[in-house]
């Protein structure tokens, strides 16, 4: 992951544009997109047709377009065979290919990470020699409202090819494409790693609140025994009302008025809707107090069974119950209780198959765990605290995602120019990254196909839980941290690697190989594992593999001792607190996942004192790493 400071660099251009950017004598050239790709159209082989399909060549859909994270697409949901092929008349696009929707979801696109071909709904194009496919794909995003207007047809729109061709764009020389590209990169790797530590984020609360919420976690300093308790015993609900939108006088006003479709924002701080003082006494909604929790009622899509909070005095409409505060209670904890039990919520439901509705007697016979309220108030500060986290950083992402958009406006238009000395601050901000003209997925596949090759063979195959602890630990020393990883059992471990397509690219361009032998089974190197080798050559240096030696013979049991230490470790030093045997377990006593390694041996004081030692001996700012 590179790790350019996109704020920074925005600031530079709005603080000091003379320095940082130029309008250069280079002038950009107006072409058009059929003179700089070939396009080419798709097509689907006969379904009838058995030996046509589950081959071994990728065929893409739209909606594996839709369906496919980030800008590149790595599989797709249908195979077809070189008969299926050959008997269609679809190309066969090469690696790099822009997969360009031209119905239907027209300007959706990804980057092919392999040969592939898809159906009639695109118009691919395979980039000349003047572009560089990457910043062609960037240039697109911004042009599909121009894509849109283009289409034309009477039962689905379509662009067609020759709409295509002659589509004018402005092309600046090869150079300044690749930084354009490298910079626009950059802001969606921020992006991505801003994804997974939101997901990480929501993983943990979420085990959070089912230990928390259910007693089987007790917080310091309370013992007392929980009740359960009926939300009737303790409080009412009332559902609300809408004023009749056919008369004017009763809409405009100063009166807050919820619509059951603002519960998505969870914490709810202002409303859209407005109503007059005749509005409200002319229908059944009334004014509810703050710190009234909000459930919708009506309704077979997702905001049946949603739970928000109330933080203002507002009137809410009629798919919406609001459950009143008082002293009896601490009113955050009934919200977070209900917002865990979505799903439980939904399974209430009145009608047929639970699709009808809740409504106020369901939710007053709701049974709720009911400790002390200062208990209540302990835990709904703890769990309040983790949703202002993930809030801070949806901000951020949303920041970023804003600031990536500003700068596709101005760089792919010509209207701020890179210079050198930019491309040269992004280049050494890259410094211990994984290089530059491929993405995180790319990465990682290429890493684990090195690994495998260089730990495994054909007696002891690579198994997914080595590699997994060796990754972990060949980004801790080449980039100072390690992104995306979560606790499991088996400590540190990152699904992406499995699940979001490392793993598939690898076996899928034959860098590596799944091999068993007996009972071991895992990854071995594959037919093209050169190539990945010198993939990671460049972009890694020849001194990481080396540094990794270390561990070859180290056993299962110490690479997970190891690398457990070393993240609960992380993430001590991130809260501000100290490093030691007792704050290493109570890291690993704090989470769910990992609270059943204290009872095993490897886990004990001195082995944990052991691996912090090594920790600091492997990780510490002061200790070499290799230049990527």
């Amino acid at each position: 992951m590179r790790h350019i400071d996109i704020g920074h660099l925005a600031r530079c251009v709005r603080r000091d544009p003379v320095n940082y950017l130029f309008a250069s004598s280079e002038a950009w050239a107006t072409t058009t997109l059929g003179e700089i790709a070939d396009i080419r159209n798709g097509a689907t082989p006969s379904t009838h047709i058995s030996a046509n399909w589950d081959g071994s060549i990728p065929w893409c859909t739209p909606t594996d377009i839709t369906n496919a994270p980030g800008k590149y697409l790595t599989e797709t949901a249908r195979s077809i065979t070189d008969n299926g092929l050959a008997g269609c008349g679809a190309s066969l696009l090469p690696a790099g290919a822009l997969l360009l929707c031209s119905r239907a979801t027209i300007g959706e696109i990804k980057i092919a990470l392999s040969p592939i071909c898809t159906n009639q709904g695109f118009k691919s194009l395979v980039c000349t020699k003047q572009v560089h496919n990457e910043f062609l794909y960037y240039l697109i995003l911004t042009l599909k409202p121009r894509l849109v207007q283009k289409a034309i047809g009477s039962t689905f729109l379509e662009i067609g090819k020759h709409a295509l061709a002659s589509m004018e764009v402005r092309l600046p020389l090869l150079k300044e494409q690749r930084a354009i590209a490298e910079a626009l990169s950059d802001v969606d790797g921020l992006l991505e790693s801003l994804e997974l530590l939101i997901a990480k984020k929501r993983a943990i609360k979420q085990a959070t609140m089912q230990q928390l919420l259910t007693g089987k976690t007790r917080l310091p300093g309370f013992s007392d025994e929980w009740k359960t308790k009926r939300i009737r015993d303790f409080t009412d609900c009332i559902a609300g009302g809408t004023p009749s939108t056919f008369i004017s006088e009763y809409w405009g006003g100063a009166i807050r008025w919820m619509s059951s479709g603002e519960l998505n924002d969870k914490i709810i701080f202002d409303v859209e809707g407005r109503i007059t003082d005749l509005g409200l006494r002319e229908s059944n909604t009334k004014i509810i107090p703050p710190k009234c929790t909000l459930i919708g009622l009506a309704g077979q899509g997702k905001t049946r069974g949603t739970v928000a909070f109330s933080k203002i005095e507002l009137c809410i409409n009629q798919s919406i119950a609001a459950i009143y505060p008082n002293e009896s209670f601490f009113p955050e904890y009934l919200y977070h209780n209900l917002d865990a039990r979505y799903d439980e919520l939904r399974g209430m439901s009145t009608g047929d198959g639970g699709r009808g509705g809740l409504n106020l007697q369901i939710i007053r016979a709701i049974d709720l765990p009911f400790p002390t309220i200062d208990e209540q108030c302990a835990i709904a500060t703890v769990l309040s605290d983790m949703d202002a986290e993930i809030a801070a950083l949806e901000q951020r992402r949303d920041k970023t995602r804003a600031l990536k958009q500003g700068m596709m406006q101005q760089l792919l238009t010509g209207k701020i120019r890179l210079i050198e000395s930019v491309q040269t601050t992004t280049r050494q901000a890259s410094a211990a990254s994984t290089g530059k003209g491929h993405n995180w997925q790319i990465n990682e596949a290429v890493v684990i196909s090195v690994l495998a090759e260089r730990f495994g063979n054909e007696e002891y195959p690579l198994s997914r839980m080595r590699y997994t602890k060796l990754l972990y630990l060949l980004h801790r020393h080449v980039e100072g941290h390690a992104e995306g990883y979560l606790k499991k059992a088996a400590g540190p471990y990152n699904p992406r690697t499995r699940y979001g397509g490392p793993e598939k690219i690898a076996l899928k361009n034959h860098y590596m190989r799944r091999h068993g032998n007996g009972s071991y089974r895992g990854f071995i190197a594959g037919e093209n594992i050169e190539k990945a080798k010198g993939y990671f050559s460049r972009w890694y240096g020849d001194n990481c593999l080396k540094w990794l030696d270390q561990f070859r013979y180290e056993r299962s049991g110490d690479l997970e001792l190891l690398t457990t230490v070393d993240l609960a470790a992380e993430e001590l030093r991130e809260a501000g607190k100290g490093i030691s045997v007792e704050s290493v377990r109570e890291a690993i006593r704090g989470d769910p996942e990992w609270q059943a390694k204290l009872k095993r041996s490897i886990f004990s004081d001195a082995n944990i004192s052991r691996a912090i030692d090594k920790c600091r001996t492997l990780f510490d700012p002061g200790h070499e790493r290799p230049k990527p």
